[in-house]
């Protein structure tokens, strides 16, 4: 499978679009006449509009089309740590790690179905929001910017987050940072995870060996687990491994070995050997002596389980065996916040310093520290990256300071001076530091709320209230503010990567987070720079004027829209806009009445098994009908979810089945749902929590996967139309909550619920 089949099998002509006749026609008289006007394509995602918009390009410019067709460029480089979250499952990964799972041969983009990436909400709160697409193209320069507690290294067209001094998050292109007047833009939260415990079956050795032509049973396996529940000493024995232990392998057996002070670590020895020994493994230990004063400096404890060996093997390295190949297992970011905590105390083996007040942590693989860096981060720790040390701050040493509270003062001053003859304290001293010293340019949130909650809101003007909310909007944030250290521009060759995040522009990114923007950028710049220079510049070859495509316009903000409309206007002899939006009800009327628009409905059934069959055929694939009707159940009239299932599937078995299609797409059968949700309006309100969280696992459904599906399923019941609508309403009312970030698992339980007493009342 060279290629993603979205782009191998995407039509090149407009003749070969599935569906949406209608609009072909109108589209295939413009392509004949060489003239467009602008266009506004409306529809659900997946029926045609970026297709439409592209074959329409080429059909106009032939060879050319690249030329006088705009694409938006991505910016980060590929060793970029970024958090994700799969399947409600935290990972912290970096864009190459991405590219090589959804990114073949030369593609600029890659559309993942269920991929979310940290980034911030309307409120300023650290958040996961859905990922889009995922771009590249490759550059010659890159700039490694240095802050305080980390690193990001970005093209320098790339645009970072800062704070205005109208207390509002802006872009700001790399190549226009100043260190001495910019601050980058961080964060600490709290993000919970409901991880419990970890599944220890394919690590397990054979139970029976077979010698002499006979079946034994396997003298080495004294033990074998099929799972280990998370406590706060299994959470701390696997930071323990992280800072002290290691692995080996014989040619039958694996070892575990644990490496401790001595005498001074022989507490820890022992309550590392205690909980081993709970697990219903055996220990055994030793002294060891150093070099040549014969002195025993150390002891060893050592554990004979090739399970475990094979289980730390797994998620504690990354592609070696040795300690510089370390790192934080994917789990844990998944742990509850004090689960995180004992693990992170139990890696305080690599540390010195207390807990509570601050941590400084060495080790020789750099990875390891940067997982600390973002783990302690998504737990409401100040933590920050050096060369070869990661530190967590909690009091305030006199060599560190912590930083978690900063902002910049000019904002508030700003502000202050304004309604300053409406304040009846002195706000000056208390801001004399940031008045009168220069070094000093940011100032505590906590002084900043001491002062705002001293103004009179019944003083102010209707303006003045609503700069105020901006400001209270930043103090009351996960975000703070950190200083730039350092800018160097280096040569560079390969790829960078970025990620599109509708309705936020911004996802976290660094060896420590920090604010980007990506590159499906929606702001005010990117219609007075990038586009505003493509669209005056003159066409390729025999054109009369370019295209610029602009997908999710709904999206754009309202100054960005009003920025596009003078665009559009200004630059209409030379260049057509095709926007493309979900809902064309966002975009403000003055562009709408310039625009010609194409509304696109769901793909009908007939045409996606119609073009899923000539793929298939192309593919040599064997398609089941079963298996056709199932594509169509998934994709809902969405082309393009129908053809990447189609590819998952076809990864697996060149049969293409509905029971292997269920498997691989995150769908539980409609058939399992409805039985799901009868059990629970019949009162059997136990077994229909079992059945959901057999689905859960079973398929890999997130909350949001399965709520989708009960929605679905709730037009086929036999039960009263009121019930349908009270139980429709309460599943609304469910799915904002799990989107919002509530735990998916309570939520549905919550609705599992409902449905019970609902049937009570129908009963």
């Amino acid at each position: 499978m060279e290629d993603i089949w979205i782009e191998k099998y995407r039509p090149k002509k407009l003749d070969e679009v599935a569906g949406q006749e209608e609009i072909i026609e109108r589209l295939k008289a413009y392509a004949k006449l060489k003239n467009v006007p602008h266009l506004l394509f409306a529809g659900p995602a997946g029926t045609g509009k970026t297709t439409c918009a592209l074959a329409l390009s080429h059909e106009l410019y032939g060879e050319n089309w690249r030329q006088n067709f705009n694409e938006l460029n991505a910016s980060v480089t590929p060793d970029t740590p970024i958090l994700i979250k799969r399947k409600n499952e935290l990972k912290l990964t970096t864009f190459k790690k991405l590219a090589d799972e959804y990114f073949e041969k030369d593609l600029k983009y890659a559309f993942p179905e269920d991929l979310e990436i940290l980034s911030v909400d309307k409120d300023y709160k650290a958040k996961f929001l859905k990922v889009k697409n995922i771009s590249r193209h490759k550059c010659d320069k890159i700039a490694k910017i240095k802050f305080e507690g980390g690193e990001v290294k970005t093209t320098l067209s790339h645009s970072v987050i800062v704070l205005n001094n109208e207390g509002e998050l802006v872009e700001k292109k790399v190549s226009d940072l100043s260190k001495e007047e910019d601050m980058l833009i961080s964060f600490k939260g709290e993000i919970e995870g409901d991880l419990k415990e970890v599944d220890l079956r394919e690590f397990a050795p054979n139970k029976f060996l077979k010698t002499h032509g006979k079946i034994v049973k396997n003298p080495t396996v004294k033990q074998i687990l099929d799972k280990i529940c998370i406590d706060e000493n299994i959470a701390w024995l696997f930071g323990n491994f992280l800072a002290e232990g290691c692995i080996s392998f014989g040619k039958t057996s694996g070892t575990i070995t644990f490496t401790y002070g001595y005498p001074q670590e022989t507490d820890t020895m022992e309550k590392t050997s205690d909980i081993i020994l709970d697990l219903g493994f055996s220990t055994s230990n030793h002294t060891i002596k150093s070099g040549s004063s014969g002195r025993e400096s150390g002891i060893q404890l050592t554990v004979c389980s090739t399970q475990l060996a094979r289980f730390f093997n797994r998620y504690f390295y990354d592609g070696g065996k040795t300690a510089g190949f370390k790192k934080v297992p994917d789990f844990v970011f998944n742990l509850p916040i004090d689960m995180r905590f004992s693990f992170i105390k139990g890696y305080s083996g690599d540390a010195w310093g207390n807990w509570g007040e601050y941590l400084r942590y060495v080790s020789k693989s750099n990875k390891a520290l940067v997982d600390l860096t973002w783990l302690g981060r998504i737990s409401g720790l100040d933590t920050s990256l050096f060369e070869r040390e990661a530190r967590i701050i909690w009091k305030k040493p006199s060599y560190l300071y912590t930083k978690d509270d900063l902002i910049p003062a000019k904002p508030f001053i700003d502000f202050l001076e304004r309604i300053t003859d409406k304040i009846d304290f002195n706000w000056r001293y208390m801001f004399r530091h940031q008045l009168y010293w220069k070094k000093s340019k940011r100032a505590r949130k906590k002084l900043i709320r001491e002062i705002i909650e001293t103004i009179d809101w019944l003083t102010l003007t209707q303006d003045e209230r609503k700069h105020l909310e901006k400001l209270k909007r930043i103090v009351n944030s996960d975000l703070y503010f950190v200083k730039i250290r350092d800018i160097k521009i280096e040569n560079y060759d390969g790829y960078v990567y970025d990620v599109a995040v509708p309705g936020s522009e911004m996802f976290f990114g660094g060896t420590a987070p920090i604010l980007l923007h990506n590159s499906d950028e929606r702001g005010i710049n990117i219609i007075r720079g990038k586009i505003k220079d493509f669209a005056r510049t003159a066409p390729i070859g025999n054109a009369q004027f370019k295209i610029i495509f602009l997908d999710e316009a709904d999206s754009l903000t309202s100054e960005a829209q009003a920025a596009l409309r003078r665009t559009i206007e200004k630059y209409s002899h030379i260049c057509r806009f095709i926007l493309s939006a979900n809902y064309s009800s966002k975009i403000i009327e003055p562009i709408q009445s310039r625009c010609t628009v194409f509304r696109f409905s769901p793909i009908k059934d007939e045409d996606i098994k119609n073009y899923i069959k000539k793929i298939a055929e192309k593919e040599k694939l064997e398609l089941t009908q079963d298996g056709l009707e199932t594509l169509v159940y998934i994709s809902k009239g969405d082309l393009r979810k129908a053809i990447n299932v189609l590819q998952v599937g076809a990864s697996v078995n060149k049969k293409i089945t509905a029971e292997l299609l269920y498997e691989t797409s995150a769908t539980a059968k409609p058939e399992d749902i409805k039985k799901l949700i009868n059990t629970a309006l019949a009162g059997n309100f136990i077994e229909a929590r079992n059945q959901l969280y057999d689905l859960l696992i079973k398929y890999g459904l997130s909350g949001e996967d399965i709520i989708k599906q009960i929605h679905q399923s709730i037009f086929d019941l036999t039960i009263p139309d009121e019930s349908k609508i009270k139980i429709i309403e309460k599943t609304g009312e469910i799915e904002f909550r799990i989107i919002e970030g509530s735990n998916p698992h309570v939520q549905l339980e919550s609705l599992l619920a409902y449905f019970a007493l609902e049937g009570k009342k129908i009963r």
